[in-house]
């Protein structure tokens, strides 16, 4: 418990001076989220922290990959397609990427990390086990998609998709925990919330930087994969 409590003081040290540098780089090159008519902040933000989360959870994945914690098929679909993910966030920070590419980007991480994932699992519902087949896998690439763009759209309000993704992440442990569904899965969710904690210290209100979509949109995807 030690070793653990040490490894996620660790993650989330490395997320706040990750947060740091990012802050300082997107003041350089004018990296700003300015308000509009639909925004909820009223003074230009730096943007783009996220990648601070993004790089300590998969350092954080292949560490506990590399220490068998966690089961291989669950870390590539992570690293594959939250890579992906993260990275045509990052690229349309910079610059404007058509809607239509981020798209197409975001249906094929999902199918990726359903593919190493075999898929949505049967349902079970009040004692019986329902199979959806090919519709199942279809409304699990649907809703991955929908969470990866629900947390972009959270991101912009202080605080507000840094504080879901805790709660997430810790209600979500303690189920893996007590039902022992995944192997690692509470450990992981444990890193993903250290990592978030680390960025949150900079974007609690009044935030002084916004994750940017490629943390916003890795977040929501990594956590709809788990």
């Amino acid at each position: 418990m030690k070793v653990l409590c040490l490894q996620l003081l660790v993650l989330s040290l490395a997320s706040f001076f990750l947060t740091w540098a990012m802050r300082r780089y997107a003041l350089t090159r004018s990296l700003l989220d300015v308000p509009n008519t639909r925004s909820s902040h009223s003074v230009a933000t730096p943007r783009g922290g996220g990648i601070a989360i993004v790089l300590t959870f998969l350092g954080a994945i292949v560490w506990l990959e590399f220490f068998d914690q966690i089961n291989l098929s669950l870390a590539i679909a992570l690293l594959g397609a939250g890579g992906l993910v993260a990275l045509v966030g990052f690229l349309d920070d910079h610059g404007h990427i058509a809607a239509r590419w981020r798209l197409l980007s975001h249906f094929a991480a999902a199918i990726w990390g359903l593919y190493w994932l075999e898929g949505l699992p049967p349902v079970t519902l009040l004692g019986s086990v329902l199979d959806l087949g090919w519709f199942g896998h279809f409304l699990a690439v649907v809703y991955l998609v929908w969470l990866l763009n629900l947390y972009n759209f959270m991101d912009g309000i202080d605080g507000i998709a840094s504080v879901e993704a805790l709660c997430v992440c810790l209600g979500g442990a303690l189920i893996y925990f007590l039902t022992r569904s995944v192997v690692g899965g509470e450990v992981l969710l444990l890193a993903l919330a250290a990592s978030v904690v680390g960025f949150l210290l900079w974007n609690f209100p009044p935030a002084r930087i916004f994750m940017g979509d490629a943390g916003s949109g890795f977040l929501g995807f990594a956590l709809g994969v788990m």
